[in-house]
């Protein structure tokens, strides 16, 4: 007999009580375990499509390797920063992968700096970018992460190839090069560690460089190579974006109608797969190409269609350039109080997503239909706004087209 809480128990009868205790505690804990597991796979999945979004709405590959089985001090502030990136919310997303940061390791650290760089990149805050970028490739190389090198030396010749879009002449020229040797040495090493996906993205970058210096032909040869790779993979996503740059290049050449046929090659894709941010960017292709037509009204068409689909999937920046596209369209067929409120509305969004190259657009443009419609005062105003933030974040080429604006608007106002 066995004495519990004062009663008498029978040796066996007790082990058996113990035993039924034993296996109902231990189920509880296994059913909580399994329940956490869940839990954890779950918000590794929301923080997978989060950074997903950003990848498909900026086309800006993210590196998290590490930080999806990261302990929850580094896990819980990566988790909370890619909601607030989904969110459009850089600054802070920024400020929890900083938390993160204090205390992640190696590799986390690679994709933690990738992040913070890839937060300043689409807001338009080149420099802090590429200095983040930087350091992400630094520390790539410490730990000798391929992927994260290559990931990181790929976003850093973006940067170059967005600043040359913002210089003239030598500074342009210098912005490219660089570019084109940063992509270049993320394809090198995505062919060492086979990494295929990644080695016809490097090409595609590498022919938006030709293209951008003018090299046509040989932009075109990279394009195919990229869109063979995305084929021979079976990446649908990727081989329709390869068949835009294709139809872009086609477009450059002036050669509007094979241009046309690769758009709507892609756009026959990218719907295929549901790929909606590939459709709204081939959408607002094939409204380019009506523009250069000289189909006004077609072009307008298919950037309401694009227009429609960036707000359906919450494409911010997105929704910003097309409605700057419809507000261009709408002033050349003399539409200025439509042309205006559509201005309007781009600039609304750039303001509050941070896009300041987008905002400072959107101001000129504004200021353009002020001067059509012969409000010179609101023409100057909108003018010099556009002019101040293109000097505070450094765009030569942009500066010279603004400063060229309000001398003549002055002049008008001088007559």
């Amino acid at each position: 007999m066995i004495h519990v809480f004062g009663y008498q128990i029978e040796a066996g009868l007790f082990c058996a009580i113990v035993g039924v205790v034993i296996a109902a505690i231990a189920l509880v804990v296994g059913l909580i375990h399994i329940r956490h597991i869940r839990q954890v796979k779950k918000r590794v999945n929301i923080a997978i499509k989060n950074i997903e979004k950003i990848e498909e709405h900026f086309g800006i590959k993210p590196y998290i390797d590490g930080l999806a089985s990261a302990d929850p001090p580094v896990f819980d502030p990566f988790f909370e920063g890619t909601k607030l990136m989904a969110e459009y919310k850089w600054d802070e997303a920024i400020s929890e992968f900083r938390k993160a940061m204090k205390e992640a390791k190696a590799t986390q650290l690679v994709a933690l700096y990738n992040l913070v760089g890839l937060c300043y990149d689409t807001s338009g805050r080149l420099s802090l970018a590429l200095e983040n970028y930087g350091k992400s490739l630094g520390l790539a190389r410490q730990f000798n992460d391929k992927q994260g090198e290559a990931n990181a030396l790929g976003n850093i010749g973006l940067i170059y190839s967005r600043k040359a879009g913002s210089a003239s002449g030598g500074q342009a020229k210098g912005d490219l090069d660089q570019a084109l040797k940063y992509h270049q040495d993320a394809l090198k090493i995505d062919k060492e560690i086979g990494f295929r996906q990644g080695e016809a993205s490097a090409l595609g970058n590498i022919g938006l460089i030709y293209r951008a210096k003018g090299d046509l032909d040989q932009a075109l040869k990279y394009h195919q190579e990229a869109l063979k790779i995305h084929k021979e993979i079976g990446y649908k996503q990727g081989e329709a974006s390869q068949l835009g740059n294709i139809g872009l290049i086609y477009q450059a050449k002036g050669d509007l109608d094979q241009a046309l046929k690769y758009h709507q090659e892609s756009l026959k894709i990218s719907r295929e797969i549901g790929f909606r941010r590939g459709e709204a960017s081939d959408l607002g292709n094939i409204g380019l190409i009506y523009q250069a037509k000289g189909d006004l009204d077609q072009a307008l068409k298919y950037h309401q269609d694009a227009l429609k689909i960036a707000k359906e999937i919450g494409f911010r920046w997105g929704e910003a350039n097309d409605l700057g596209n419809i507000g261009l369209i709408l002033r050349a067929k003399g539409d200025l109080d439509q042309a205006l409120k559509y201005h309007q509305e781009a600039l609304k969004i750039h303001k509050e997503i941070g896009f300041r190259v987008g905002e400072a657009s959107d101001l000129n443009n504004i200021g353009r239909v002020y001067e059509a419609k012969g409000n010179l005062d609101q023409a100057l105003k909108y003018c010099n706004e556009a002019l101040k933030i293109f000097e505070e974040i450094g765009m030569p080429e942009q500066i010279g087209i603004a400063k060229g604006n309000i001398e003549r608007v002055s002049q008008q106002m001088k007559q």
